[in-house]
């Protein structure tokens, strides 16, 4: 399907956007070796009752890309998003809450950070994990040389953010594991700004000011969960909450139940003034 529109972010890369759906405008930002399309079971819950807009980030899909990977940094997906959260404003005529996921979490927050066009983040099972194991992104890194981009990806999801075999299966099992595969090369370059993220974005996630709420799936190994806690930390005010029986994945797993929750929390804040804050 052809994208709804497309906008450029400040150094010139395309952004095509994908929209549905009617009601007040919400954002889904993805992960990781996805597009846009990795939001396909969960948009049939929004649509009904929000107009869904989604993006595919930098370098995957039908956007993009920028300076070769080693200039690559957060700051320039930061861009990105703020680019299309302005279109949705300029289409929608207000501003618009976002439900991001995984590292898409760490994206949408430093958009968000001093940003009026975004309303209120939901941040889904944010990041990779607490702490990478030695010599993980060497071993991505040789899978990817090696032309071995769906080891890659199994090396990322089982090592360093720690999910079990079974729900690793039900993501390569689905429709979009290809688009990962595709993408799979971008996983070094985005695993390196996710390990610094917290160390480096305190100032940053201090500066947010719309109502947050972290929310980690209450099946994610305890380091997993732990990131989550650490990130509601530094943003002043936000929430943490788990969603029952889910892991990383609840956008494939349990579209319904992520979707309702995250509604409920974006209708609980609807209207609050900058830095006024709901508990989840």
């Amino acid at each position: 399907m052809l994208p709804t529109a497309t906008v450029t972010s400040d150094d010139g890369v395309p952004i095509a956007i994908w929209a549905s759906g009617a009601g007040p405008p919400v954002l889904l930002v993805h992960g990781t070796t996805s597009d846009h399309s990795t939001f396909d079971e969960l948009v049939p819950h929004l649509e009904d009752k929000r107009r869904v807009y989604r993006y595919d980030r930098r370098g995957r899909g039908l956007s993009g890309d920028g300076p070769p990977q080693e200039q690559y940094s957060l700051e320039l997906e930061f861009a990105d998003a703020a680019a299309v959260a302005g279109h949705v404003v300029a289409a929608a005529g207000g501003p618009v809450d976002v439900l991001s996921h995984s590292f898409g979490a760490y994206v949408a927050l430093g958009a968000a950070a001093g940003l009026s066009s975004v309303a209120a983040v939901v941040a889904y099972s944010p990041g990779f994990g607490a702490e990478y194991p030695p010599g993980a992104l060497d071993r991505i890194g040789t899978a990817i040389r090696d032309s071995d981009p769906d080891a890659a990806l199994r090396l990322v999801f089982r090592e360093i953010i720690g999910m079990p075999a079974d729900d690793i299966q039900v993501l390569a099992d689905s429709p979009v594991w290809q688009v990962r595969v595709a993408a799979a090369w971008s996983v070094v370059r985005e695993c390196q700004a996710d390990e610094a993220f917290l160390r480096v974005s305190g100032p940053l996630l201090a500066r947010i000011s719309q109502p947050v709420l972290v929310l980690s799936g209450e099946r994610n190994v305890p380091a997993k969960r732990e990131l989550a806690a650490a990130l509601a930390r530094l943003i002043p005010g936000a929430g943490l909450d788990d969603l029952p029986a889910e892991g990383h994945a609840a956008h494939h797993t349990s579209p319904a139940a992520l979707a309702a929750r995250c509604l409920r929390f974006f209708d609980e804040v609807a209207g609050q003034p900058a830095g006024a804050r709901s508990s989840p």
